[in-house]
């Protein structure tokens, strides 16, 4: 059996002998999160208050794939093309974000 020390480092090396360690650049934009999967369709009553969540889906938004709640969020009269949640925070893209979830509030806020 041998014996297997290892090397001594050389301490008397000079600076400029020693190899730098490379450096990975840190990305300027942060990463996206994953992408999300297609919400199950939502059915909406006419006239009722909602609770929901909504995430931006557009390729390149610095908001893309980040879920958002919302507590408060009016139907208006049911029907899906009336009823829009906007991207727009500042910077963002400004189009359509998708509705994820939808939770009707009970009981319902008292009208003024």
């Amino acid at each position: 059996m041998t014996d297997q020390t290892p090397e001594p480092i050389n301490t008397d090396a000079p600076i400029d002998d020693i190899p730098p360690t490379p450096v990975e650049p840190e990305p300027d934009v942060p990463p996206t999160p994953d992408p999300i999967p297609d919400p199950a369709p939502i059915t909406w009553e006419p006239q009722t208050w909602y609770s929901i969540t909504a995430a931006c889906r557009t390729p390149g938004c610095p908001q893309e794939n980040i879920v958002v709640a919302i507590p408060m969020f009016y139907s208006n009269n049911g029907d899906p093309k009336y009823i829009r949640v906007v991207c727009a925070a500042d910077g963002c893209c400004g189009k359509d974000c998708t509705i994820l979830t939808a939770s009707k509030l009970d009981p319902q806020p008292i009208e003024e």
